[in-house]
């Protein structure tokens, strides 16, 4: 039986592409919205640790925190693509999340006052998240794309 490490040659690790790909690595991750999204995360964590009413948690818990872990996710893909197609696809689907985690804390501010709190800063991160995307747009909009876009939409 072959041990894992049999395989492992550090020749490719220590290769031009794996540094590279150690380099795009970093550069998302010191990327500022990146680093805003990680903020975000944390922030809607908390709120809804802090929710008590379990109709409630269920009803905003779970999708806010799927919203939260979906933006950074998008972004990992978005923030290192060298493609203006796929960069918008995922900055689209960013937003939409973005927008239901600025939308839901109004739904949860209305049914339930004890949190608000956490809603006001989570309302002001979202903010300064969508002050950030407005500028890193700006960034894809001088990407070249080298992807086809079949569908029609991310054209420029």
């Amino acid at each position: 039986m072959s041990d894992f490490f049999d395989d492992f040659n550090e020749e490719e690790f220590d290769s031009e592409e794996g540094k590279n790909h150690r380099d795009e690595k970093k550069r998302m991750r010191n990327h500022p919205l990146f680093k805003q999204a990680q903020e975000i995360i944390e922030v809607v964590n908390s709120l809804v640790e802090s929710i008590k009413d379990e109709g409630l948690k269920e009803m905003y818990g779970s999708t806010m925190t799927e919203s939260a872990y979906i933006i950074l996710a998008k972004l990992s893909g978005a923030i290192t693509s060298e493609s203006y197609s796929l960069a918008m696809q995922n900055a689209a689907i960013i937003r939409e999340h973005g927008e239901y985690l600025r939308v839901a804390t109004s739904g949860l501010h209305m049914l339930d006052e004890s949190h608000t709190e956490y809603i006001i800063v989570l309302r002001d991160e979202m903010e300064k998240f969508r002050s950030l995307f407005v500028e890193w747009v700006k960034e894809i909009q001088q990407l070249n794309d080298e992807m086809d876009d079949e569908w029609g939409l991310f054209l420029k």
